[in-house]
């Protein structure tokens, strides 16, 4: 494949990142992007999520301006293979830092990367999360679909005293539509229960991507600085689901965020009681839960309650730092019309380490 191509005589030359370039990337983050920034900071987080060694690359596509060799731009991407090498590269991309120098300011330049990066990996789906006001306009004149993640949470119920949330005005709600399943159940699950238990719940995903069991553990079980608790949901004897989800902490403070899902949504009908568990397991406030393409009514049968723009409440969603706000995500993606989608926490770059310094794992 070739990848240094530039189809334009100007200034620029377009092209994918040398393996050997790591140290002029955190660079031009550092200095155009955010000071300091973890990336910058722990090339090891740097690799696992960036570097492909297998292709002798950075997943980033980089404007260099000819004369002065200097980095201009760059378009960060990380593709499903990523984390499952056996899963086609132009499967799915996610697109994630974006940025062009202001020494680049009416050349186009942040066009030309993301079009370098359809034409030379012609992904069956392009996606980001975490899209910014100042990019949402360009993909919508695209044509690709743009949208905001919901956010659901439950709260634990025998705290009154809540250090995380704002919850004024807010009554737990007490009448549960199919809340809680008896034969349903949260199971702890290891490696070798994703291999070789949970295949029903693979092949039950209709919404795109669709993900492996080695991305799966790929993504959570090594990764290098997080640890997440997966569960299985068990009806019975089946196994009909896959939960991903981290404990992030505030002092004394808990709260649990899901971060991924594999299955049908339905799966999720009737697991109230074993939320609860989790929440009392934990000493956690809350626990809670961004997406999209998951049934709401599922969700709300769960025991989850939506949080809206609007409504009082807060459920914080940054820890490194903790700050006390509502974060509302939004995202690209171009599939096909009618074609259902899911996008989760973990997807992109949503959820990895921002202060390495006393991280807790």
């Amino acid at each position: 494949m070739k990848t240094e191509v530039s189809t334009q005589k100007d200034i620029y030359e377009v092209r994918l990142a040398h393996e050997d370039e790591g140290k002029v990337l955190a660079q031009f983050i550092d200095q155009h992007w955010k000071k300091d920034h973890v990336l910058v900071t722990c090339k090891d987080l740097l690799d696992w999520q960036y570097l492909d060694r297998m292709s002798g690359r950075y997943n980033f596509v980089i404007g260099i301006e000819r004369q002065s060799q200097e980095i201009h731009g760059v378009l960060g991407f990380i593709p499903l293979s990523q984390f499952d090498s056996k899963i086609e590269l132009e499967r799915l991309c996610w697109m994630s830092i974006w940025k062009i120098q202001d020494a680049a300011r009416g050349h186009k330049l942040g066009r030309r990367l993301l079009s370098y990066l359809i034409g030379i990996l012609k992904p069956d789906i392009l996606s980001t999360v975490g899209a910014s006001e100042m990019t949402l306009p360009i993909y919508r004149a695209m044509g690709f679909k743009t949208g905001r993640l919901s956010h659901y949470f439950i709260l634990h119920p025998e705290k009154s005293d809540f250090c995380l949330v704002s919850i004024k005005n807010f009554d737990q709600p007490r009448n549960y539509v199919e809340s809680h399943h008896a034969n349903k159940s949260l199971e702890k699950a290891s490696e070798n229960d994703i291999r070789n238990s949970t295949a029903e719940c693979f092949h039950a995903q209709k919404n795109l991507p669709r993900k492996s069991p080695d991305y799966l553990i790929n993504r959570y079980f090594r990764h290098p600085f997080y640890r997440y608790q997966t569960y299985m949901i068990r009806d019975m004897m089946r196994t009909t689901g896959v939960i991903v989800s981290r404990v992030c902490r505030h002092g004394k403070e808990r709260a649990i965020r899901i971060v991924d899902f594999i299955g049908s949504s339905t799966a999720l009908k009737g697991l109230r009681n074993q939320w609860m568990s989790l929440l009392r397991k934990n000493d956690a406030e809350y626990i809670d839960f961004y997406n999209t393409g998951i049934d709401e009514n599922d969700l709300l049968s769960s025991g989850f309650t939506r949080r809206r723009a609007g409504d009082g409440i807060i459920i914080p969603h940054y820890f490194e730092p903790f700050s006390m706000e509502n974060i509302e995500i939004d995202y690209m993606i171009n599939v096909p019309e009618r074609q259902t989608y899911q996008i989760v926490k973990g997807d992109s770059d949503q959820d990895r380490p921002n202060l390495m310094e006393g991280m807790q794992s």
